[in-house]
């Protein structure tokens, strides 16, 4: 199992599905976000920087609910880490639709 993001490239924002592993607890977390509605996506910036994104609707609004900044190398791993454990407070139980 790995963890599904939606890359945006430069220099004009074009789509593209990558997946990055991590460990399994770290993963399961991950799709329990991702099973209540949210997804993530990942951006190198202008900066060279790489920002990763939980994102969610909230009042029918695709918006970002967390966001890390990482230099765009060997921080990404932990930057996903942390990313994935920020995006905890928004998943949504299924029955109130409410953050767990």
């Amino acid at each position: 199992m790995s963890i599904p993001f939606t890359q945006y490239m430069l220099p004009r924002g074009r789509k593209r599905a990558e997946e990055i592993d991590r460990p399994t607890d770290i993963e399961a977390l991950a799709q329990r976000f991702i099973a209540s509605g949210g997804w993530y996506e990942c951006e190198i910036l202008t900066t060279g920087h790489v920002s990763l994104t939980a994102c969610q609707h909230v009042d029918d609004e695709p918006l970002d609910v967390e966001i890390v900044v990482c230099q765009n190398g060997p921080e990404i791993p932990g930057a996903v880490d942390r990313l994935v454990k920020m995006s905890a407070a928004h998943i949504l139980d299924g029955a109130t639709g409410t953050a767990e």
